[in-house]
């Protein structure tokens, strides 16, 4: 007999945002595989749906991965939720799924929620190229050095953060790369969501001593790197250097000129049309 394992997507903040299939999965599944049992309990409890739990984190041991294998082998649908958003996303979903084709059983994907592509997307920083990377180090040398590397890279960077270190972050950030435009997220899809737009410094002043939520950091990549003062904001008919090199990066990356002069003439304040007329001259 052939197992099923299916990873479903649970939703980030909001319950509203776990979709039909998802329901559906969890309620037809023999049993659940979860980072934590207490938080996929409390899901499950929520949806009326009463299934055996498994603990498979990141700190899964032997017996873990034996009795997924058995449970596959023998040709049982098994579940496995994350502790929110897509699994294999900063999670051990990628290992399961390895189990899961060990044992010759068929893998599933549902789609849903993520809090990556929603970040990036919200953001208002160019996505048609963008790179996660987690969360940053916890200790200051190991997180600064982190920090000077994704500075240098060329796409929209996104990274985790949680609410006691976001502060040594931004400050770290505010030293790094004091000029480079980011967006900060917090409590994305719920009722306080909060969005955080400008430098290091704007976005540390604005977040005050607000220490609370998860936090996602978008990061514009070297590429589209630009000084975001009262300045910069002054179009004088010609393009500076920075607005050149996004562009160049944006048609790099595959994006038409006509796509990417929309998000260009929003920073200098001039309409999408008459952009596209001095970029396509140049």
């Amino acid at each position: 007999m052939t197992g099923h394992l299916i990873l479903v997507p649970t939703p980030i903040g909001n319950l509203g945002d776990l979709t039909d299939r998802a329901k559906e999965a969890l309620a037809g599944a023999d049993l659940v595989a979860c980072e934590d049992t207490r938080r996929t309990g409390g899901l499950l409890k929520h949806l009326e749906i009463d299934k055996p739990l498994l603990r498979f984190d990141d700190h899964a041991g032997a017996a873990a991965f034996e009795r997924l294998g058995l449970e596959l082998g023998s040709g049982r649908t098994v579940a496995y939720c994350s502790d929110a958003g897509m699994p294999g996303i900063n999670d051990p979903g990628f290992e399961i799924a390895r189990v899961a084709r060990a044992a010759g059983a068929k893998v599933t994907v549902l789609p849903g929620a993520s809090a990556v592509l929603l970040a990036v997307v919200a953001s208002g920083l160019p996505c048609h190229a963008f790179s996660f990377w987690g969360y940053l180090p916890n200790r200051s040398e190991p997180r600064r050095t982190m920090l000077k590397k994704l500075g240098a890279e060329e796409e929209t960077v996104v990274v985790f953060e949680t609410p006691h270190r976001i502060h040594e972050t931004l400050s770290d950030l505010e030293e790094l790369l004091p000029d480079r435009e980011m967006a900060l997220g917090r409590e994305l899809t719920k009722l306080h969501e909060t969005w955080y737009r400008g430098t290091p410094a704007q976005v540390k002043a604005e977040l005050g001593r607000e220490d609370r939520g998860e936090m996602v950091l978008v990061l514009a990549g070297a590429g589209a790197k630009r000084v975001v003062t009262d300045v910069d904001a002054t179009f004088d008919g010609d393009l500076p250097d920075w607005a050149r090199t996004y562009l160049a990066a944006a048609r790099e990356g595959g994006m038409t000129l006509r796509e990417a002069v929309k998000p260009l003439a929003k920073h200098l304040g001039i309409s999408a049309s008459d952009l596209y007329r001095i970029a396509a001259e140049r």
